[in-house]
């Protein structure tokens, strides 16, 4: 999606209504301009050519433990 290029409402109703999210169009007109902005975003992400290794994520065996300082047990 180019830096111009928006999705029409027509077509963003359409994506929320197969999402069954039932939103009036109030509530349209306020989420598609988020909408446009992380598309846009979106976009550049998925025209990045990445190599096998560039794509790997790695999780420590403990993350659950990683807690927060403000959320950790004292």
């Amino acid at each position: 999606m180019g830096e111009s290029e928006s999705i029409s409402m027509d077509a963003f109703r359409v994506l929320t209504d197969r999402a069954r999210l039932g939103l009036t169009m109030e509530e349209l007109e306020s989420l598609k301009p988020m909408y446009d902005h992380f598309a846009r975003q979106t976009a550049v992400l998925s025209e990045l050519e990445l190599d096998a290794e560039d794509m790997a994520l790695r999780f420590p065996p403990d993350w659950d433990s990683l807690a927060l300082p403000h959320t950790a047990e004292r």
